[in-house]
């Protein structure tokens, strides 16, 4: 289950001094050790060896059990570990794993409360999912409000050419300036190796009012220019040099409710679920080791 919420982030920053306690953090009583933190470094490394262990990726991994430990107290504090679905994919899974052999297995006590705690968080979203659902009113209300959003605005296929080199982004645009195609300046100058494959147009079309809140330097730099002019001074942000050119521009086009229905009722439900676990973290007492 994802997670976007102001407290966890608080939380990471609370603990960034106490990394190296054996007792990370404490979440509404239970203790989250550092070995835990450990073993799912090497869970991921033993898959991907070339993921680096560092503080960026374990600051992520105990964010992600403090989650997923606060969602399976509250699917017990709502006996949904008690539902007959739930008794029944816990039984099925353990006549499995008895039939292959695998709760014979080292390290199988772990494996399954890891595997218990994944069907609790399961059964805590299939709760939100039941009894806040998403009415087929409450997606045609977001879709008029997305509807009179973008109403008058407009959206633009770019071409993107992306360096850490101030020199080469300098170079793109004065080859552009001479009537160079920009598919081909792209594979030249871009560091991006799709863009060296594709020429760096976007498959995609971008909503101007999109662009304006998401990347506002771009927005500023493309807003005015019209089909087949590209920026003129490269436009720079945290080190990398971009050049930008309109491939296409037209009026905002917005799919009829039918084709979106589907895509804005799954976008609300995952907004009610963030909600839930949202709220979670504000009512819990989590207290980050000393």
């Amino acid at each position: 289950m994802k997670k976007t919420h102001i407290a966890q982030a608080l939380l990471i920053t609370a603990l960034s001094g106490s990394l190296a306690a054996q007792t990370l953090v404490t979440v509404n009583g239970t203790k989250i050790d550092s070995s835990e933190i450990d073993r799912q470094v090497k869970l991921i490394r033993a898959q991907n060896p070339k993921v680096p262990d560092g503080p960026e990726i374990r600051d992520e991994l105990l964010g992600d059990t403090v989650t997923r430990i606060l969602v399976a107290q509250e699917a017990r504090r709502l006996k949904l570990d008690q539902s007959a679905e739930f008794k029944t994919a816990s039984e099925n899974a353990r006549k499995a794993a008895q039939k292959a052999g695998d709760d014979k297995k080292a390290g199988f006590k772990q494996q399954w409360e890891d595997f218990q705690n994944e069907l609790l968080n399961q059964a805590f979203a299939a709760h939100i999912v039941q009894t806040q659902p998403v009415s087929e009113a409450d997606a045609r209300k977001t879709y008029d409000e997305m509807q009179a959003y973008y109403k008058g605005s407009e959206q633009i296929q770019l071409g993107e050419i992306m360096t850490p080199k101030k020199a080469d982004a300098e170079q793109a645009v004065k080859d552009l300036k001479a009537k160079k195609p920009f598919a081909d300046t792209a594979r030249k100058y871009s560091a991006d190796p799709a863009a060296k494959q594709n020429g760096g147009i976007n498959s995609e079309y971008d909503a101007l009012k999109d662009l304006e809140k998401a990347a506002p330097p771009v927005y500023a730099a493309v807003k005015d220019l019209k089909k087949g002019q590209f920026t003129a001074t490269p436009v720079n942000g945290n080190g990398v040099y971009g050049v930008f050119y309109i491939n296409d521009r037209r009026p905002m086009q917005i799919p009829a409710f039918d084709q979106v229905k589907a895509g804005i009722t799954q976008n609300m439900m995952q907004q009610k679920l963030e909600n839930a676990v949202g709220s979670l973290y504000q009512k819990a007492t989590i207290t980050p080791a000393k």
